[in-house]
Formats: structure tokens, C-alpha cells, sequence
């Protein structure tokens, strides 16, 4: 934000809202956008890792043991597919 305030000649002190400043740049910014993409740099960012870790282990499901009874919870893993196939649906 600091970036756009600066590159649009505003000072912090004309009390402008963030909402006008990225209406003033043209800039489209949504919350679940973000949240999309940090979560899916981070599955990558912990898929790449050497060896057999135990926070990969936990987040592909390769836990060993039986699971619970009754209806599986969503899965993290779950969620990601589900990121990926919306975002090839659109592309």
C-alpha cells in the first residue's frame, strides 16, 4: 500500500482510505484471491522439501494408523485440489 500511496503522489497525512488509493491505481485486490495463493505457495513450498518430514507427511496424509470413524473431515490436501481444479477451470 505504501508502494501505490507513493507512485500516486499521496501522503499518509490527506487521510485517504486504502479503498480509494486502490481505486485510484485501478488495482483489484480480494481477501480470498490472497488467501488462495499464499496457501497454495505453501504447499509447494513444503512438497519440495528432501526426505520425509513430518509436516509433508501431515499434509499429504500419509500419517500411519487407522482413521477415525464415521465421515472423513475435509482434508487440507482436499481443499488445495479443489483450489487447483477452480483455477484450471478459469484459465
Amino acid at each position: 500500500m505504501k508502494r501505490l500511496r507513493k507512485n500516486l503522489r499521496v501522503s499518509w497525512t490527506e487521510k485517504k482510505t486504502n479503498e480509494w488509493v486502490l481505486n485510484k491505481a485501478g488495482v483489484k485486490r480480494e481477501l480470498l484471491d490472497t488467501v488462495k495463493a499464499m496457501k497454495l505457495a505453501y504447499y509447494g513450498r513444503t512438497t519440495r522439501k528432501q526426505g520425509s518430514c513430518l509436516e509433508k507427511e501431515i499434509m499429504q496424509g500419509t500419517m500411519p494408523g487407522a482413521r477415525r470413524r464415521g465421515r472423513p473431515r475435509m482434508a487440507w490436501i482436499d481443499n488445495i485440489i479443489i483450489i487447483i481444479i477452480i483455477i484450471n477451470r478459469f484459465v
